[in-house]
């Protein structure tokens, strides 16, 4: 289960940019999901309260997603379309011979949080 420790990286990430930045409270992290990275973000939703325990700059923080489609461009026919939606073989022609657009992604996207009233 490799989305333990990607999502561990992505949490280090997220708190050495609250730290650079002066940021006592993080409210919230959105991460970038390719359906073709082999990451489950079920695991990232289910183990997120874990990794941030014990991490004050988290305390409440909602964990986002943004889940990015797999899109290939057929080498046959040259349509575009969803790989995991055809599972894999173009809908036009039916090949799955591919030039692969995107989807297989992992970022960490964006970091929220409030400034602090003085």
């Amino acid at each position: 289960m490799h989305e333990i420790s990607v999502l561990y990286k992505a949490v280090e990430l997220a708190e050495q940019t609250a730290k650079d930045n002066g940021i006592s409270h993080l409210s919230y992290i959105t991460l970038e999901v390719g359906e073709l990275s082999g990451y489950l973000p079920v695991f990232f939703e289910k183990y997120f309260p874990v990794v941030i325990e014990n991490r004050p700059v988290f305390k409440d923080c909602e964990l986002k997603m943004i889940i990015a489609r797999g899109e290939g461009l057929c080498l046959e026919c040259n349509a575009m379309y969803n790989i995991m939606a055809n599972e894999g073989k173009c809908p036009k022609c039916g090949s799955r011979y591919k030039k692969i657009l995107g989807g297989q992604q992992f970022l960490l996207k964006e970091i929220g949080f409030e400034e602090e009233k003085e």
